[in-house]
């Protein structure tokens, strides 16, 4: 269901006292605000991007982003407060680019950077603290290697509509659309300030259509759903050493993204229930929230089906009864090599996933397939998609239809009901087997 921006009501969301919802033409605004010196001041804690024409389930997924933004406003409206009764309250220090420190005469000599690089580096500090650690360090490389070496120069009010589609047109010729957008971002984001600062009255990038401008070889997203055969992972976990094998056995059978593999950590395991609890992943070294943290799955329960539930029990000799690292780390999966953790997907992959399709002879998939692998198991199993949809981290089956509609269709045509109901009686009839299927490559 499509949604205008007159149709999105927020109203039913509880909210702390002093912390507002500000609706924009493309944005909402979440505002704290308190009394300083006599003075009423109201600051924008975080701005996001209204979820125009999402599904429902983005929207609810918005909503409970909201929630957590508004109880983090208010606990920064707690520390404001203190730090006022105690006397060390500096407005400048919570908010830098506050109107209220000229009226309050607390502004700095210096004039205020009006510049597309002075929007663009305001804004990387605040995704510091509003967005995923990898995320702002994303947006700092793409700010720094593509938006201030064309832009960064210009006045705000000099950026134009027109500067950016012959840019956007010039690079996807070489460029994905995907990645395209993802480098727009932080400026879309940056002149969304200047429109706030009144320094211009629209935000140029808002008006960009991506599909409108970038060139037809950029629109396709090289994203390919090849799952393994039985075959196929048999012969790739044959070759590899134990360790090794539990960790991608586990991979296989449980669906888990590679960052929440390498993130996962004993204590999350439950043997009892023969399940594991995901709300944690490994990127780049550090280990911080999934990848849906945000989006209304900030964690899941897996099921552990027999091979993941034996993955672990053989995986246990290798970590779990050796202890914790000398750095007190309880990571379930580690480097063999090192005895640590895994760093990040490039080191499994060149250390451990690659050497075995050159010793096993299969045909090269990145990691990421056995992801896919167990969607394609558990869909041929004609398993209820909702909870398909949970055991992977998905808010709604949304995205099992983006990535897997044609099996859907495929298996749906293959379907018969486990059992087969008279329509005057509500005694089942005699059961009727599956038709048996097999794997695709």
């Amino acid at each position: 269901m499509t949604r205008s921006v007159s149709e999105l009501n927020f109203d039913h969301l509880p909210r702390p006292k002093s912390v507002r919802l500000r609706v924009f033409a493309h944005t909402l605004a979440v505002v704290v605000n308190f009394t300083y010196r006599g003075h009423r001041i109201r600051e924008v804690f975080v701005r996001r991007d209204l979820p125009v024409g999402g599904s429902s389930s983005e929207l609810f997924a918005f909503e409970n982003r909201l929630l957590r933004d508004m109880k983090e406003a208010a606990a920064l409206l707690k520390s404001i407060r203190d730090e006022i009764a105690h006397g060390i309250f500096d407005l400048s220090l919570h908010f830098p680019e506050s109107k209220s420190l000229e009226i309050l005469g607390m502004a700095t000599t210096k004039p205020r950077d009006t510049t597309v690089a002075g929007y663009l580096n305001r804004y990387l500090e605040r995704a510091k603290t509003t967005t995923r650690a990898v995320t702002a360090g994303k947006y700092e490389k793409m700010v720094n290697s593509h938006l201030l070496p064309v832009f960064g120069h210009l006045q705000a009010n000099e950026l134009t509509a027109g500067m950016i589609r012959d840019w956007a047109h010039t690079r996807s010729l070489k460029t994905r659309r995907k990645t395209l957008s993802n480098i727009l971002s932080p400026l879309r984001m940056a002149m969304d300030d200047a429109v706030l600062d009144e320094v211009i009255t629209t935000n140029p990038v808002r008006k960009i259509k991506l599909d409108n401008i970038v060139a037809a070889s950029s629109r396709g997203t090289g994203f390919k759903v090849d799952p393994f055969t039985q075959s196929g992972r048999d012969k790739l976990l044959a070759v590899m050493e134990s360790p090794i094998r539990n960790m991608f056995q586990f991979a296989f059978y449980t669906g888990l993204r590679t960052s929440e593999l390498l993130g996962l950590t004993w204590d999350k395991v439950d043997f009892h229930n023969r399940q594991v609890l995901v709300d944690q992943a490994m990127v780049e070294g550090n280990l911080g929230p999934v990848k849906t943290a945000g989006k209304g799955a900030e964690e899941r329960k897996v099921l552990l089906l027999d091979p993941a539930f034996e993955a672990l029990q053989a995986q246990r000799a290798h970590t779990q009864l050796l202890g914790e690292t000398s750095n007190g780390d309880n990571f379930v999966f580690r480097n063999p090599r090192t005895g640590q953790h895994w760093q990040d997907d490039t080191e499994l992959r060149r250390q451990a996933w690659q050497p075995a399709f050159k010793r096993s002879g299969v045909r090269y998939r990145n990691p990421y397939q056995t992801r896919h692998t167990y969607a394609h198991i558990l869909i041929r199993q004609n398993e209820n998609l909702w909870w398909i949809a949970n055991q992977m981290g998905h808010v709604g089956i949304e995205m099992l239809n983006r990535h897997y509609g044609g099996w859907l269709e495929d298996y749906d045509k293959q379907y018969l009901p486990k059992r087969l109901f008279k329509a005057d009686s509500a005694e089942p009839a005699k059961s009727v087997s599956q038709s048996s299927t097999s794997e695709t490559a």
